[in-house]
Formats: structure tokens, sequence, C-alpha cells
């Protein structure tokens, strides 16, 4: 029987998105003291309170939070009581300190994505979980990451034993409207860069290197090929660099930053400042006289991107612009960005991370492991 043009384009787009995703859900993380990091995540980001789950509302061994702004949603997870959930988190903290856990993907079935995912070598650790208005299922990742994949159904809850939190809403000057990339430190990149391309069908986005003189790193970025999930995957190349910093630190592989985009990076800086939030220092020197050149005509106040000490780069489709938080937790292991995109910028500021290296070299002497 002849091929038609529809079962022709149907296979392209099954083969391009092989196991069905449509994006970030959500990411989880594992800590120490839920209600600190809803309120630091309240305080400092602008987010709201969306859902809550403890054994009161039916789930066991863990208490939650889920805080989000736009597509954003945090999962903010801590221990409690007994049994094998409680006595994972507590391990998983134990192991790695505070950190991510999930990042989880929205898929458009999840029994597929997880069989599929198996059958294209990923090892599953969870599921499938079936309930009338969720299911999903989980594989591992790099070190104890794992990928759960989600398919949910319009107008539910965030998952069966989560209630909605009453009262919350998002209002101010910080606006987050999507996770933009989430980054992974690795030990051995080109196997992660086959797994994603393997299992998940993601083509190399871009590569580069990256050296100071004192530390190195190597990089390369997997995307979806609607471009709508990046996952810039590093590894280290000197013994000393942040990378392998955060793999000792960290105990393992493990996500490394988190960057939020937003369409006014000049108001959410400032206004993220104000509420008491730090970023990593940009020397004086960034805005010296090549400033001008180096990134040319941009709508934004260059002056003003000076005070709050943005980052800008330019690519070949247009220009971004963005800022690093120190670590937010008590290992130095995983920060956030705050970036926005100008025009079709597809680039991840690789003509700041000299200046960026340079101010996180800075904070590895002060904590002296450079």
């Amino acid at each position: 029987m002849a091929t038609t043009f529809f079962e022709t384009h149907a296979d392209r787009r099954a083969q391009a998105n092989p196991l069905g995703i449509k994006g970030i859900d959500h990411i989880e993380f594992i800590v120490d003291d839920a209600d600190q990091w809803r309120d630091y995540f309240v305080n400092r980001f602008g987010m709201a309170c969306r859902f809550y789950a403890d054994e009161a509302t039916g789930v066991r061994g863990r208490r939650v939070h889920v805080v989000g702004q736009g597509r954003i949603n945090f999962v903010v997870a801590e221990p409690r009581g007994s049994g094998p959930e409680a006595d994972f988190l507590r391990w998983h903290l134990d192991q790695h300190g505070n950190g991510v856990r999930d990042v989880a993907f929205r898929v458009k079935d999840a029994r597929h994505a997880l069989e599929e995912a198996a059958r294209r070598g990923a090892r599953i650790v969870r599921g499938p979980d079936s309930h009338e208005t969720f299911n999903a299922g989980s594989i591992a990742a790099y070190g104890d990451t794992i990928h759960t994949f989600l398919e949910r159904k319009p107008h539910t809850d965030f998952a069966p034993g989560y209630k909605p939190v009453p009262g919350s809403f998002e209002d101010g000057d910080i606006h987050f409207a999507m996770i933009d990339h989430v980054v992974a430190n690795v030990e051995h990149m080109e196997e992660w860069v086959k797994y994603y391309e393997q299992v998940f069908g993601f083509d190399l986005f871009m590569h580069f290197d990256i050296n100071t003189g004192r530390s190195a790193l190597m990089s390369k970025v997997v995307s979806s090929t609607d471009g709508w999930v990046k996952l810039p995957i590093n590894e280290p190349s000197s013994q000393n660099s942040q990378i392998q910093e955060f793999l000792d630190r960290y105990q393992g592989p493990g996500v490394q930053h988190i960057a939020l985009l937003t369409p006014d990076i000049v108001t959410t800086v400032a206004e993220m400042r104000r509420m008491g939030q730090e970023f990593l220092d940009v020397p004086e020197s960034y805005y010296d006289a090549e400033f001008d050149q180096r990134v040319g005509e941009i709508d934004e106040d260059k002056a003003e991107l000076r005070r709050l000490k943005i980052l800008v780069d330019r690519d070949h489709d247009g220009y971004l612009l963005q800022l690093f938080t120190k670590c937010v937790f008590a290992r130095p292991t995983l920060f956030f960005e705050v970036i926005q995109r100008r025009g079709r910028a597809l680039g991840f500021g690789e003509g700041n991370f000299r200046a960026l290296f340079e101010a996180i070299e800075r904070e590895q002497a002060r904590r002296g492991s450079l």
C-alpha cells in the first residue's frame, strides 16, 4: 500500500520527538526544610505557593510545597515520618545536601514515553503510576537525578494528594515566564550527550570549551527539535575547576543551575536585589570601553545594566541578557540564572563565560577551594 503524505509527516514528527515531550513540567528539590525553601522562592523570586502535600493529604514520607510563576513549578520536598520514601529522602540529603532530584517532563502519553525510553536504553526507576487524572513514570539520568514523564488531564490538581493553596496569587515586579534551560555537571559529557540523543531524540545544539588559565570546562548543549527543552551538559577539564568542585561537594553528577526566562530582566533583577537576592559579582572592567563595541546597539539603558551588573552577549540572531545568583544552598553546588532573550538569540552567553568564571573563581578562592 502506498504511504500517504500524512503518514510520512507523522512518522517524521515521531522520530523527531519519540517520547512525545511537550516541555519541562516541574523540577523537584529534596531539601532539609520545605518551609524555608518555600519562603526563599516566594520572597526572593516572587513565586506563588500553588500546592501543598503531606501525610494528612494522602502523601506519605514527605512534606511538600509547590511554588511557581508562569509555566515554572518548583517542588520542594522534605522527609517526614518513616517508611521507604522518608528513608530515601534522608539518604539523598545526607549524600548530596539540598539539591535537584527530578527534572520532570510533560508528555502526551506517559506509558508510551516510559516504554519507548526503556526500549531505547533508559532504566525505569518508577512506574507506571496511573490515576484517573494523572499518569506518570520515571527513568534514571545522571548521578541520582531522574526524569519523570507526566501525562495530565486538564484543570486538575498538581498530583494525587496535592491540595491547592487558597489565597495565593502572583503579583509584583518579578516576572518569570518559563525555564529556559537546565544545566548538568557530569564526569563524562559524551556519555550523556549520547544518552539524550538516543533516548530522547534530542539534537546536539552547540558546544564550547572555556579556559581562564586557572580553570576550564567543556560543554555541549542538547535540545529538543522544537527548541523548547535545552539541556547544557558540562564536564571538568581541570582538577580545580568549579565543575570539579561541584562533583566533589555534591558527591556526584547533578543539576548545576537552572535558567529562568524573563521578559524584563532589568525590572526583575532590580526587584530581586531589593528583596535581598545575592548575585555573583561582575567586575567593573566588564563595562569598559570595549563593552559598547562588543554589545553594539541594544534597547536597554547601558548605564542601568552596569548599575545592576547585568551581562550582555550578542550572537548572529540577536542578543541575550543574563545574571547568575550565588550558590543558594550550604554546599557550593546549585545556583540560578536570570535570562532575557532579544530577537532570536539562541546562545547561552558564551561571550560572558570568562567574566562569569572569574567571578566564580573569586568565590572559590574565598572558600579555599582554588
